[in-house]
């Protein structure tokens, strides 16, 4: 997701996004940091902006992705109920910044020939979040009609 929305970063017309502009149909997705339980309305490029620099501060805290050099420290985080609770919010915040660039931005990188690549990313990722039901249905129904063939097929796959 980071590499193709760096793709889609410089244009100019992302900032003609106002707060609670640029989601898909019938849905905002407001911003918390999680310091506190207020959130706030942004415009879509800035949440994806906001979700991609906050999934990167929590993989480069050791203290929620401990490295490999102390495997036994590792594997009690890993088997916490706030890393599992983490990996849900990183899942859930990916999901929301596909939808965003799928509803508002697809356009764009079809232009750029850029379309295949995205398509081939959110199958990938559609196929893990299915596999290890990281992703709550509600969360999955904007973009429902993509996700349905995608899940229809990782089912089929299984069988």
């Amino acid at each position: 997701v980071s590499t193709l929305w760096a793709v889609m970063a410089t244009d100019p017309y992302l900032k003609s996004f106002r707060p609670g502009e640029g989601f898909p149909s019938g849905v905002e997705y407001r911003w918390s940091d999680g310091s506190s339980k207020e959130t706030v309305s942004v415009s879509a490029p800035v949440y994806i902006e906001k979700v991609l620099h906050w999934i990167a501060e929590q993989i480069n805290d050791e203290t929620k992705f401990p490295d490999d050099e102390d495997e036994s420290e590792a594997l009690r985080v890993f088997q916490t109920p706030q890393f599992a609770a983490l990996c849900g919010q990183i899942f859930r915040r990916l999901f929301r910044a596909y939808g965003i660039i799928y509803s508002s931005f697809f356009g764009t990188l079809e232009a750029l020939g850029m379309a295949p690549h995205l398509n081939t990313c959110f199958k990938h990722f559609m196929f893990f979040c299915t596999e290890f039901g990281l992703l709550p249905e509600r969360e999955i129904e904007p973009l429902e009609v993509l996700v349905k063939p995608i899940r229809k097929q990782c089912y089929s796959a299984k069988q």
